[in-house]
């Protein structure tokens, strides 16, 4: 067996995606067949998806997220600087 899965990332969320759109009918969290696929409605990139799967910590150090709830989280802890707004804009947009 290879180290990990013998398929890509893009490969393995496509596999997550279709599965959760042939879910039975009832089933909570059953996704519609029209929708646009996961990283699309998440608006990210495939390679920054890989980046934010593998080097998490690197890139945010304390709190994560879009940079306006970077800013809303500095703000209420009282910091003057936002922590992880270039890594924010960068891979999240």
């Amino acid at each position: 067996m290879p180290h990990g899965l013998p398929f890509t990332l893009p490969d393995y969320l496509q596999l997550v995606d279709i599965t959760s759109r042939y879910i039975h009918p009832n089933k909570r969290g059953k996704l519609q067949h029209n929708l646009p696929n996961i990283l699309e409605r998440l608006n990210i990139e495939h390679e920054h998806w890989l980046t934010l799967t593998t080097q998490f910590e690197t890139c945010f150090k304390q709190p994560s997220g879009k940079v306006i709830h970077l800013e809303q989280y500095a703000h209420n802890q009282h910091q003057q600087r936002v922590q992880g707004r270039q890594s924010a804009m960068r891979l999240l947009g």
